[in-house]
């Protein structure tokens, strides 16, 4: 593409790529039935369709509501959709420029779905980033947005480098890249170029070469950590391991989570293609399953089926692909590949390999914790029920399950330990059963609790409160001046694990979040171990 030309109009576009196995440019609609289409005029290097949706208006759905309270007619409010994409093909590849709503006329298991953020990480300078879009997949995907007030490097957005999945990304082009704006998020590249119709087909060729570079590895190539699956017949083989998961009777490992960033506070619920009654206010893999045949269950039917999330009222939900909204967790070998969002992502083996190995070395604590017991219905007794009978049958060690403390850096209290012994070593509790959310619940109480009493003696003088109510003296285990971190063990004990490897047989993104915490508090300088608490023999009766 030649460099700028000031002559020419500043043009904001919407782009994206066409999978190359897609043969003609129609293939990326959703139903070209509904479109007007135009022809392009000759001799423009490229060639293509503009398709165009007819308009549709109506009026605002909030203007029933204020209607009620006034006395003139509001009839001149509506709300007016446009909707155009452009096709374009050049040389042997396709691109889709979107004007409008013109996204929503696009299939997007066309797309290529990494096009817009891969491109936008290889044409930005690395300290120049405006904006970040990344989600965390645990129990739940955690969506965030990080905005800055100045061009910085991505360190400033607080990343996990080892866990976030990057979504979308904006910033300044590199000198060399003859664009004026660039913004990234995952098939969509949005760019400002100072182009006219004829040089659209220099700019498919820039855009293409610029998607196929990898100058992102310098300052990028942690997104590789996680990496998108594109091999067909493994995507295959993947998608049937997850019919399998979920046409078994029960201990399913997939759930359901929102693909996006979602308003709580205004959702009014959730239903299902053949569910549209009674509206559930949690997603559960469970209620959808209930609406279908699971022995008949596809990956067809999964991405036809919807979905449905009430949000303030509107007349009309926002509709999801099920499919969209699972996320599912294979190992294979040394391999550990993760459904979410509607894709498959792939561990680094060598990230994964560097995680097993950290855990691996972190030593099995010397503590004295009986077996959790499981009844003849095959539930566990809870973990406060757990908790509760270590003190009873450990009378030196001291019970602060769901007893907090206030520190001045947290907006809410942190509990400092399940179990507090007498010599000294800081026990966290977790069932493995309660997953990945759970497990990181407990990960994180450690490492926030630890990190507390190392760095706030109004928060030490609680803990000593809440010793002394249990028994005076025992407020001698925690100093009111910073302690010595040497004579302290944390100790993260997860019911139902190993013995030998209780790290072993967790979640990835569990056994990451493990290594990390270990890493923080080694780092403090405490002593630190984990704990996998054997199941008993089941006992009689319900275990709680």
């Amino acid at each position: 593409m030649p460099r700028d030309d000031d002559r020419l109009p500043l043009q904001r576009l919407h782009v994206r790529l066409l999978k190359s196995e897609v043969p003609r440019v129609d293939g990326a609609l959703e139903d070209r039935r509904k479109l007007n289409s135009y022809e392009l005029r000759g001799g423009l290097g490229f060639a293509g369709r503009l398709y165009v949706a007819p308009t549709s208006q109506a009026p605002p759905p909030w203007l029933e509501f204020v209607q009620t309270g006034i006395t003139a007619g509001l009839r001149e409010l509506t709300n007016r959709t446009n909707a155009a994409v452009l096709i374009v093909r050049r040389r042997s590849r396709i691109f889709a420029f979107t004007f409008g709503h013109g996204r929503h006329l696009l299939r997007g298991s066309a797309l290529v779905s990494d096009f817009g953020v891969r491109a936008a990480l290889n044409g930005l300078q690395h300290n120049s980033l405006r904006s970040v879009d990344s989600f965390t997949v645990e129990e739940q995907a955690v969506h965030r947005r990080s905005q800055a007030s100045r061009a910085s490097g991505i360190e400033v957005f607080g990343l996990d480098v080892g866990r976030d999945i990057l979504r979308a990304v904006t910033g300044s082009p590199r000198s060399d890249v003859p664009l004026h704006a660039l913004s990234g998020g995952e098939s969509t590249l949005s760019i400002s170029a100072r182009v006219n119709f004829a040089s659209l087909g220099p700019l498919c060729d820039e855009l293409l070469s610029l998607y196929r570079k990898r100058i992102y590895k310098e300052h990028f190539g942690w997104v590789d950590n996680i990496r998108q699956v594109r091999d067909s017949r493994l995507q295959e083989d993947l998608d049937n391991l997850l019919l399998q998961d979920l046409q078994r009777e029960r201990h399913r490992d997939a759930y359901l989570a929102p693909p996006e960033s979602i308003d709580w506070a205004k959702i009014d619920g959730f239903t299902y293609t053949r569910r549209r009654e009674p509206k559930e206010v949690e997603l559960s893999i469970e209620h959808y399953l209930s609406t279908v045949e699971r022995t008949v269950l596809d990956i067809e039917q999964l991405k036809r089926d919807r979905v449905f999330v009430y949000s303030d009222g509107l007349p009309q939900p926002t509709a999801w692909p099920v499919y969209k909204c699972l996320v599912f967790e294979h190992a294979q070998d040394q391999r550990r590949l993760i459904l979410v969002n509607g894709t498959w992502f792939e561990v680094n083996r060598d990230f994964a390999a560097e995680i097993r190995q950290t855990i691996a070395r972190f030593p099995i604590a010397q503590v004295n914790l009986p077996a959790v017991q499981r009844g003849t219905d095959g539930r566990f007794e809870p973990e406060a029920g757990y908790n509760h009978r270590v003190g009873n049958q450990q009378p030196e060690t001291a019970v602060l399950d769901g007893k907090t403390a206030r520190c001045r850096t947290a907006a809410t209290g942190i509990e400092p330990c399940d179990l507090l012994t007498g010599n000294h070593e800081l026990i966290h509790v977790k069932h493995r059963k309660g997953g990945s959310s759970a497990l990181s619940h407990l990960f994180a109480q450690a490492r926030v609790a630890t990190e507390a009493l190392v760095g706030d003696e109004g928060y030490r003088r609680e803990v000593r409160a809440l010793l002394r109510e249990l028994r005076p003296g025992w407020e001698e285990r925690i100093p009111v001046g910073r302690p010595s971190t040497s004579t302290y063990w944390v100790v993260l004990a997860i019911l139902g694990a190993k013995k030998e490897h209780p790290g072993e047989e967790l979640p990835f993104f569990s056994q990451l979040n493990l290594a990390r915490t270990g890493e923080a508090l080694l780092n403090l300088g405490f002593r630190f171990g984990v704990y996998g608490v054997r199941t008993a023999n089941t006992v009689t009766g319900g275990a709680g």
